[in-house]
């Protein structure tokens, strides 16, 4: 096979990719637009049942961190970086507990020591960790009890944010193979006027 062959044959083959990667950029494009879509209709419901004042810019925590981060390579493809664990947020009555050492008997008036929690309160202690962990989450920043429409809006947003990550370096991809493309196309150009020449001469 010549270099003539070889370019065409190439060129063939990177159309046919470049079409299946264009498929595949449309469809993620309708599944993105989908999840944000049900995300924001989820939110909507979310405020309705939770009221608007619940949920607006005055409930976000200023010291919020992004829970998805991404890094460029030296390719510029993104990719998503290691989640890293969100700060604990504590609340006032959940410190004083845990400070608290002593248990006091409202009716009785007595103080005891707590030396060996039975297992009613070990349990109390573990939902509390618990609590604390999930506190962490932007949703609890809405309460405690949060609407499960408002949890289905965050899955929506998230998987939205995930395909447009992935969209990004589709659209890297192919840029760069529009890029092959035309310096093939060339290649092609110079190798049959080049075999056109030697024809001439012969």
């Amino acid at each position: 096979m010549n270099t003539y062959e070889s370019i065409c044959k190439e060129l063939d083959v990177l159309t046919v990719s470049y079409f299946d990667k264009l498929n595949e950029y449309n469809q993620q494009w309708t599944q993105a637009g989908e999840s944000l879509q049900k995300g924001f209709v989820d939110l909507a419901h979310a405020k309705y049942t939770m009221g608007p004042r619940t949920i607006s810019r005055f409930s976000y925590d200023e010291r919020m961190k992004a829970l998805l981060q991404v890094e460029i390579d030296d390719q510029d493809m993104i990719t998503k970086k290691k989640a890293t664990e969100p700060e604990e947020i504590v609340s006032e009555k959940e410190g004083l507990k845990k400070r608290n050492k002593e248990i006091v008997s409202e009716k009785e008036g007595l103080k005891k020591r707590n030396k060996e929690p039975d297992e009613k309160e070990a349990m109390k202690l573990d939902d509390a960790k618990k609590a604390k962990k999930r506190t962490g989450d932007p949703l609890y920043w809405f309460g405690l009890f949060v609407s499960p429409s408002l949890r289905q809006s965050q899955g929506h947003f998230k998987s939205a944010t995930e395909l447009l990550i992935i969209q990004v370096n589709r659209v890297r991809e192919l840029q760069q193979m529009e890029k092959r493309y035309e310096d093939l196309q060339q290649q092609k150009i110079a190798s049959q006027l080049e075999k056109t020449t030697i024809k001439d001469e012969e």
